[in-house]
């Protein structure tokens, strides 16, 4: 039951492909996007294309993320971040964190700038 409502959970998001780099592929959830002002809100999934791993942490091959983006100012902050066992947000939860970030500006032509760009109507 546990894994079905897994499953049910990755699947209900559109991810629409924003990225293909040589180590991972992003993803965005249009569905996701809040808007208030200039910040705008949007779920990400980075899909590694080999296992990562932090030191002391366990493996995973893919994760997502909740991040606010200042659309005006250019800057970034994760809200959430899950990591899971599989790709595309599959298998096993293996690490989880929901304490806000400190605001980031965001570097020209990185993956952050094309999810910003997305959440932000830049496309």
């Amino acid at each position: 039951m546990m894994l079905l409502a897994v499953v049910s959970s990755s699947a209900a998001a559109e991810w629409i492909e924003v990225g293909d780099e040589r180590i991972v592929t992003s993803y965005a959830d249009p569905a996701s996007i809040r808007r208030a002002g200039n910040l705008a809100k949007m779920w990400d999934l980075l899909d590694f294309k080999a296992v990562q791993a932090r030191p002391y942490g366990t493996p995973y091959r893919s994760q997502k993320t909740q991040q606010e983006y200042d659309c005006k100012e250019e800057r970034a902050r994760t809200i959430q971040l899950l990591r899971y066992s599989d790709n595309m947000a599959g298998g096993e939860e293996v690490y989880a964190a929901s304490d806000p970030d400190e605001w980031k500006p965001v570097s020209p032509g990185s993956t952050t700038e094309r999810l910003l760009n997305f959440a932000c109507g830049k496309r």
